[in-house]
């Protein structure tokens, strides 16, 4: 009789212990807006139904306080639920099964907590706008972990992912992904390839390339891989992006483009900033008739050539600004004629061919030149080129010889701060300008 009274008195303990580990919301603050904002202290629950009201309306919910655990069916069967927050309250672990039947979630944050990993099935059947999981400690992503996943957006950014296994985004479907800020240096070949992307930042991370056989997207637009780690280019690393349109690779290791990497592509925006990059082929940007805006600023290219971008009909921007350039050669600008800008700030240009400016027709909005060596300026430089802003700032120009405003004559404005100017040129242009400010305005 006894053995069988503690055997009960033991059941009924490991009964407790067991309900009271599958608590979910114990000590927290609730807050939900239906209409209007109502606060409510849980102090036990293992369900936000049982919390919340289950109304036809949509019902948005933050919830404050301590949740280590997010146990199975936590937040599950809430045919109304539109927005759950759970930021920062110290989640360790999500259960599989936590989330389910959520037929209105559209919003899902679950960023800066102390989650190390997801788990297969933690996120299965979701159909959400967008899931953010920043700022946490995931240093692994399970195979099935989004598995039969819809949603319009996901972010991974700032956690400590060092691979990108395949299977994780298993039967998903996802428009952009961001894994910004992690220590991603391998990608499994298919883990990325049946999700139909269309952004995908890789930002910050440490790939060392750019592997075809990893980005193999169909469907993706835009792809960032600025802060990364990537040394070499190759003929053919994007000929399975056939609609990409924006790619950023500034600040990797890169010392030159070579021919076949971009040519042919449907590319609108490069972005090359700050690499280390000495030599470009003389092809390398050749048939490119969707490119608008170029960015090499910033890396140690020392020679323009005019033979560049031939076949770029619709680039406006280029900008090659702190380079050590120090020639701007004949027709140097022969292949884009009618430009918004260009950027050459910052070089060590001293000689500026006389012919420079030849087919250049115009420039919508600014010429760049400041901060060089430029020690001379030809009255008929510029010929018959429109610019609307001219930057000649910076530079060792003691005086222009000729009018003025003849020299400038197709320039609305013209910045002509920070040069030596002789005594002469100093009153030629207090003449040519009416008020100090207006050298930079």
């Amino acid at each position: 009789m006894r053995s069988s009274l503690v055997n009960l008195l033991l059941c009924t303990f490991l009964l407790k212990v067991s309900n009271t580990e599958k608590i979910t919301f114990e000590n927290v603050t609730v807050r939900w807006y239906v209409g209007k904002e109502k606060q409510e202290t849980v102090y036990t629950s293992d369900n936000l139904k049982k919390i919340i009201p289950i109304e036809e309306e949509k019902v948005l919910v933050w919830i404050d306080g301590s949740i280590p655990i997010l146990y199975e069916k936590s937040v599950s069967d809430i045919p109304n639920l539109n927005l759950l927050s759970l930021s920062g309250v110290g989640m360790e672990e999500i259960k599989p099964g936590a989330f389910g039947n959520l037929p209105l979630l559209e919003a899902l944050f679950l960023d800066s907590n102390n989650l190390t990993e997801i788990k297969t099935d933690t996120f299965v059947d979701l159909n959400v706008s967008y899931i953010d999981l920043p700022s946490n400690s995931i240093v692994l992503l399970q195979p099935g972990a989004f598995k039969n996943f819809k949603a319009v957006r996901v972010e991974l950014d700032n956690n400590k992912l060092a691979e990108l296994p395949s299977g994780v985004f298993e039967n998903c479907t996802l428009g952009s992904l961001s894994l910004s800020d992690n220590l991603l240096h391998t990608i499994a070949p298919s883990a990325l390839s049946t999700i139909a992307l269309t952004r995908l930042s890789l930002f910050g991370n440490k790939l060392e390339e750019i592997q075809p056989e990893v980005f193999d997207m169909q469907e993706l637009i835009a792809l960032d891989l600025d802060v990364n780690l990537v040394k070499l280019l190759r003929p053919g690393d994007l000929r399975n992006l056939p609609k990409l349109k924006i790619l950023r690779l500034a600040r990797n290791e890169l010392k030159e483009i070579p021919e076949g990497v971009f040519n042919n592509t449907k590319l609108t925006r490069l972005d090359l900033n700050g690499n280390k990059i000495a030599k470009i082929a003389r092809k390398a940007f050749d048939d490119m008739p969707d490119l608008v805006a170029l960015y090499i600023n910033s890396n140690n290219l020392t020679q323009w050539d005019n033979n560049w971008l031939r076949g770029a009909k619709s680039l406006a921007h280029i900008s090659v600004n702190f380079n050590e350039i120090m020639e701007i050669p004949d027709e140097a600008f022969k292949n884009y004629p009618r430009m918004t800008s260009i950027g050459l700030q910052g070089n060590k240009i001293r000689k500026i061919s006389a012919k420079a400016f030849d087919k250049l027709e115009h420039v919508d909005f600014y010429l760049n030149l400041a901060s060089n060596d430029i020690d001379s300026w030809s009255p008929d430089l510029l010929g018959n080129v429109n610019v609307v802003l001219l930057g000649l700032n910076g530079n060792k120009l003691q005086c222009i010889e000729g009018d003025l405003k003849t020299v400038f004559k197709n320039v609305e404005v013209t910045n002509l701060r920070n040069n030596p100017w002789n005594e002469e040129c100093v009153n030629k242009i207090e003449e040519f300008i009416q008020t100090p400010e207006e050298l930079v305005d």
